[in-house]
């Protein structure tokens, strides 16, 4: 059983048109998993992955990585739980070109573009009663209208497969460092 219960990702977008959530328990304590957060970076297949989006991936920390990319932290508890957030049309051709980083949490709940979306990425540490950890990713998207809705259904049929492999992986991954095993 979880000890934490109000998550900052449901503070930050509670309605949403899609997600995606992944978890996977970590023989590990919280602190342990959060310090191999910190310390995580892409793997050559997620990599590649994005690059295949046209985006070339700077290096560094996952927190480099998505806030040199154009997302930008919306909430963090330390050690806890950090959400991400970005406006766009994810599905255009040349995506870089197509979205934009929200100021704040306030600009971010406020952006209402037609045919536009909104996405956020959150990355929780649950700490577990057994002094293990709980280790979850999510991803939600709210689309602005109905253009904006119909155009990503046929994005997110593509690339969801895609995105979920690269969240397990990034899973099991820092489950790897924090216990020890990489």
């Amino acid at each position: 059983m979880s000890i934490t219960t109000k998550t900052l990702i449901d503070e930050v977008l509670p309605e949403f048109d899609f997600g995606s959530r992944h978890g996977r328990r970590v023989a590990a304590p919280p602190e342990w998993v959060a310090e191999a957060v910190e310390m995580f970076q892409l793997g050559r297949a997620a990599t590649f992955l994005i690059k295949l989006r046209g985006i070339r991936p700077p290096s560094g920390s996952i927190r480099d990585v998505l806030t040199q990319t154009g997302f930008t932290v919306l909430a963090e508890r330390p050690r806890g739980e950090i959400v991400f957030g970005i406006n766009g049309q994810f599905w255009a051709l040349r995506e870089l070109g197509h979205i934009e980083s929200p100021r704040d949490v306030d600009a971010f709940r406020a952006f209402d573009r037609p045919g536009w979306a909104q996405g956020v990425v959150s990355v929780r540490i649950d700490p577990l009663e057994d002094g293990s950890t709980y280790l979850i990713t999510e991803t939600r998207v709210r689309c602005i209208d109905e253009a904006a809705r119909r155009r990503f259904v046929m994005y997110w049929r593509l690339i969801k497969p895609f995105s979920d492999w690269i969240r397990r992986d990034f899973l099991r991954r820092i489950a790897r460092v924090a216990e020890g095993n990489e």
